[in-house]
């Protein structure tokens, strides 16, 4: 087994490569007087992103909790030489580095865990949450990717579209605008606050490439189709948003990637106990916004942790950790 080592974000924080395929990276901040009764966070980042909010690891162990972030496979820290950064071929390899993140983490913490998502690691952690909520306690949406954009008749005509160039050859790229307008509102060399790295996180994204789009599609048709999340669900998001094709300066506080209305729309349709938290002048990451909306989210967020663990069912040990 990979054993910790330290992890560039600075003290406290460790990473490890997770075993077996498709893997990952599970990075961890743990002071050493969290206990190892407390519960545990779980983070999971986005489509070409990676995780590097260390004011989100701190907010979670102030709490007295433990927490944990997952770089899926080609992201991040878990990108190969030689490989496509960014490109995951379908929803499945998403949820089996979850589960192997979920399986560590209960090793080391018995007690509940909140699985968190955001964008694209929203849509796969509904799905974990979906279909194998045994070791959850409560799932955070953070912005989630839940629904093609033009509705769910675009996204089936999109999907058969691409299903032809996808099976032929999945790497294909796509020859679709490059935007970079989150980059934008939130890296520190173009007016925003947080430090990037751009081996890791690109300013226009990874390419997107057929097999991708339409495993994502897939897996939203899926995730539409399939039973309510049982378990306690935060839907965490900017109040507005404007995903136009220009840039304007309000989009440093607003979400300039997904549109709220099918965000909201998709998550009421598809958790079966779900609270909202729309945030004024956030972000497409809401935890990436200016200090004071941050600090709203923060406050609001750490609250309803707080009730959801509260009546959340008791913790159960899956038989797979």
């Amino acid at each position: 087994m990979n054993e910790w080592a330290p992890d560039f974000l600075g003290p406290g924080f460790e990473q490890r490569a997770l075993a077996g395929d498709p893997g990952g990276t599970l990075v961890r901040f743990l002071p050493k007087t969290t206990a190892e009764a407390a519960p545990a966070l779980v983070y999971v980042h986005g489509w070409s992103d990676y995780f590097f909010n260390a004011e989100l690891a701190q907010f979670t162990v102030r709490r007295g909790w433990r927490f944990y972030a997952l770089d899926l496979p080609e992201h991040g820290r878990s990108i190969q030489p030689g490989g496509l950064p960014g490109y995951l071929p379908s929803i499945g390899h998403y949820l089996a580095s979850i589960d192997a993140a979920l399986t560590a983490v209960c090793k080391e913490s018995q007690r509940p865990v909140v699985l968190m998502g955001h964008s694209t690691g929203g849509l796969a952690v509904a799905l974990e949450a979906q279909q194998r909520p045994e070791r959850l306690s409560a799932v955070v949406l953070s912005s989630p990717w839940l629904a093609p954009h033009g509705g769910r008749t675009a996204g089936r005509v999109l999907e058969r579209v691409l299903d032809g160039a996808a099976r032929r050859r999945p790497d294909r790229i796509l020859p679709l605008p490059a935007r970079g307008y989150f980059w934008r509102a939130i890296a520190r060399e173009a007016g925003g606050e947080w430090d990037l790295r751009s081996d890791y996180r690109p300013r226009t994204a990874f390419p997107i490439r057929a097999g991708w789009l339409r495993s994502i599609l897939a897996a939203q048709r899926q995730l539409a189709s399939g039973p309510c999340i049982a378990v306690p669900a935060l839907l965490l998001a900017a109040a507005k948003s404007d995903t136009g094709l220009v840039w304007r300066e309000h989009m440093r506080t607003r979400d300039a990637v997904l549109s709220i209305r099918p965000m909201r729309r998709a998550a009421a349709a598809v958790c079966s106990s779900l609270d909202e938290v729309l945030v004024p002048g956030g972000l497409h990451d809401v935890l990436l916004s200016a200090p004071a909306v941050r600090h709203e989210a923060y406050e609001r967020l750490g609250a309803w942790l707080d009730v959801a663990l509260s009546t959340a069912p008791p913790y159960r040990r899956s038989r797979r950790a």
